[in-house]
């Protein structure tokens, strides 16, 4: 018979915290690239019926999606994804203060978009959360450009002056792996609005 093995503490070097709107695809995210089966609280939405019309999905998460990752430095990674909507504030208030990074998930593809992003980055700044960030365009139009992500690196620099803005998608291993990456080795600094 195999001696048990106890661990004690941690064993995860990093935690990326994933923040955005709901349906932004913070959940698709965290299964897509997850190296262990990723836990959920998703739950039957109340919003499911406008999240359809707009091609999204018909839960959400009321607690934290939970998954590992390993880094390329062969460091394991704790994924977490919190909910989109404000009245699960609490879950963000646990998760943010403690993390190594934060990915922020926003639409590309909506009108009030920029002001969604927004919203965020005001939240993550009432916080004062002292963090390495970088913010993850997803489902910009297929003809867009690099030049289409100017006016949320505008906005992200008030809050952040060192955070990158880029492209992806959730869907995409890669894409979510770099988003992650580029977090988890941007420089810190604290959100704030200027």
């Amino acid at each position: 018979m195999k001696p048990l093995q106890v661990i004690l503490g941690h064993t995860t070097a990093h935690q990326v915290v994933f923040v955005g709107p709901f349906g932004v695809g913070k959940t698709t995210a965290l299964r897509t690239i997850s190296d262990v089966p990723v836990v959920n609280t998703d739950v039957e939405s109340s919003e499911a019926d406008a999240a359809m019309r707009l091609g999204g999905k018909s839960t959400t998460t009321i607690g934290l999606d939970y998954g590992e990752w390993t880094f390329l430095d062969g460091s394991r990674v704790t994924l977490l994804g919190v909910p989109g909507q404000e009245r699960f504030e609490a879950i963000w208030d646990t998760l943010l203060p403690h993390c190594s990074a934060i990915v922020l998930w926003v639409y590309g593809d909506r009108d009030p978009q920029l002001i969604e992003a927004s919203k965020w980055l005001n939240a993550l700044a009432r916080r004062k959360a002292l963090a390495r960030l970088a913010v993850a365009v997803t489902r910009l139009p297929a003809n867009s450009n690099d030049k289409a992500l100017n006016p949320y690196r505008a906005l992200v620099e008030r809050f952040h002056p060192f955070a990158p803005v880029i492209t992806a998608d959730p869907r995409q291993a890669n894409e979510v792996m770099q988003a992650i990456t580029i977090a988890l080795t941007s420089p810190f600094a604290s959100i704030e609005r200027t």
